[in-house]
């Protein structure tokens, strides 16, 4: 009885809401927010890390440097030991000059990058060729034969500029009526004789260009000395090139045909095909003539409308590239190998 209660007035809902919201602490005139301050020590950091690797990057290349220089002096060294007490004629002074420009020429080839590195590729043991060998294929095929098989039952639904392309060039003339031994007997001839042009001009390619040896040796290396046996050499020769013709000569070429004509079509076919030929030790070098061949097997397809004659001439072609190296690895002469 001797309390008395004051009525509070009642707060309005903004009011209530303005009073439960989160108030960020003030900051006092200059001071500089924490987390602006983390992110400042990030970015020092960042900046630190940098001007390492950038010292980092000056180092190694001071020390590549130093070693062309001492290789050179040694080299000066050797052809003034050797010239005798006569060392300082003009013609030993030109035999240093001649050595030291062969060494710098040395050094700048081994950092062309269209030149093949002169490091080692990984050895690859027989599982790794033969499961790289069936997962290229199986994929090679599953996209040609879906876009050949797409093209066909495609007819009247797809763009009148996409043929049929089964019935344009077939992947096995032979299925197609009318068919006989004798066109068998043309077809498997050119394929032949398309293959020994390849391997004729391989032989010859090897011999006249060093980059392309090199890559050729180095990507050999890896692949077929892993294998066991003839019939591992064999499955590495006639998968791929059935799988490549599949895509290159059976999709790719019946693709351009009817935008470029045969020629062009040919051609760039065959540049398609040797571009992705670069790379496990291959280089430009290789891929031109990748290219070429590709552009022969094309060639084959269209002048026969079989695209089974360029996976004959193809397989053909490995196989005996594949068996010529083996059998010059085994006298341990390669330097103008196959």
């Amino acid at each position: 009885p001797g309390l008395r209660v004051a009525r509070v007035p009642a707060m309005s809902m903004s009011v209530s809401f303005r009073a439960m919201a989160f108030t960020p602490p003030r900051v006092a005139f200059g001071a500089r927010p924490r987390a602006r301050s983390k992110h400042a020590a990030h970015l020092r950091r960042g900046d630190t890390q940098i001007l390492n690797a950038s010292r980092k990057r000056r180092k190694q290349k001071q020390a590549s440097d130093d070693f062309v220089d001492r290789s050179l002096a040694e080299t000066d060294t050797e052809s003034a030991t050797s010239s005798g007490a006569g060392s300082g004629s003009k013609q030993g002074r030109t035999s240093s000059s001649e050595a030291a420009a062969n060494k710098a020429v040395d050094t700048k080839a081994s950092q062309n990058p269209y030149t093949a590195p002169v490091v080692p590729l990984p050895t690859a043991t027989r599982d790794d060729v033969m499961d790289s060998c069936y997962g290229t294929t199986f994929w090679l095929l599953v996209v040609g034969v879906l876009v050949r098989e797409g093209a066909h039952f495609g007819q009247g639904r797809l763009p009148a500029l996409i043929s049929d392309y089964t019935i344009d060039l077939p992947l096995i003339a032979a299925l197609h009526p009318p068919s006989s031994p004798l066109l068998i007997l043309e077809h498997t001839g050119v394929a032949i004789a398309a293959a020994v042009v390849v391997t004729a001009g391989r032989k010859a390619a090897l011999s006249l260009s060093p980059e392309f040896r090199e890559a050729t040796n180095r990507s050999n290396r890896q692949v077929l000395r892993a294998l066991d046996g003839v019939g591992d050499v064999v499955t590495v020769s006639v998968l791929p090139a059935v799988a490549e013709e599949t895509l290159f000569r059976g999709v790719l070429l019946p693709v351009l045909l009817p935008l470029v004509g045969w020629p062009a079509a040919v051609i760039g076919s065959g540049a398609v095909f040797g571009a992705l030929h670069v790379g496990g030790g291959r280089n430009v070098y290789f891929a031109a003539w990748a290219s070429l061949v590709g552009s022969l097997y094309g060639a084959a397809a269209v002048y026969t409308g079989d695209v089974a004659v360029a996976m004959l001439a193809h397989a053909l072609a490995n196989y005996a590239s594949a068996s010529v190296w083996l059998e010059e690895d085994k006298r341990g002469d390669t330097s103008a190998g196959v």
